[in-house]
């Protein structure tokens, strides 16, 4: 490890190099039964029917999301970055965010919430479990109810995922201050022995 220096492990770790994630947006109920989408980049997918996401318990999306056991979440296009970023503005002094007015949505068809409009692929989730014990911060679990996506961007045997990439870029974050549009792709060199 000579080659390499030593970061100090501490609450800026992630901040010191760049990292890349998808960028999404969690939507959830509030109090007054208007609805709030919020930018997420700690994302996973668990499992075929599980999504998580990490939040803080000071924001209201994880507040929404324990009251109402449902969130939403969006996979917006790379057009769609100045939307998504607008939503992270901090709320007004009335509480209101004031973004999501001019923000298109459409009801999601299982939980009580709302899908931005354009995203290439979108969920529903029910609230399976939280995580806790990770500092201020704590994984927010859902069970995936239903899940909707643009025809143009479902993977087949008959377009190469390259192609696919090419046709419909990804919007990615590169934490902490940076977003990537992916247009290039090249298949992973997996063994020749490798099973999923």
């Amino acid at each position: 490890m000579s080659t390499l220096t030593d970061v100090e492990v501490d609450s800026h770790l992630w901040e010191r190099v760049l990292s890349v994630a998808p960028l999404v947006l969690v939507g959830t109920r509030e109090p007054d039964g208007d609805y709030d989408l919020a930018p997420k980049h700690r994302i996973v997918q668990l499992s075929d029917a599980h999504f998580a996401f990490v939040c803080s318990q000071r924001h209201s999306t994880y507040r929404n999301a324990v009251r109402e056991r449902a969130f939403t979440v969006s996979w917006p296009q790379p057009a769609q970055i100045a939307m998504t970023s607008a939503v992270s503005a901090p709320r007004c002094v009335d509480g209101e965010k004031r973004a999501m007015r001019a923000l298109p949505t459409l009801p999601a068809d299982h939980v009580d919430g709302v899908l931005l409009l354009g995203a290439y692929f979108v969920i529903e989730c029910e609230l399976d479990r939280i995580v806790a014990d990770f500092g201020d911060d704590e994984l927010i679990v859902g069970r995936v109810v239903a899940a909707h996506a643009d025809p143009a961007a479902l993977r087949s045997v008959e377009r190469p995922d390259a192609a696919l990439v090419r046709a419909r870029p990804l919007l990615t974050y590169v934490h902490p201050t940076q977003f990537s549009t992916v247009e290039h792709s090249t298949g992973f060199p997996f063994p020749k022995e490798f099973a999923r």
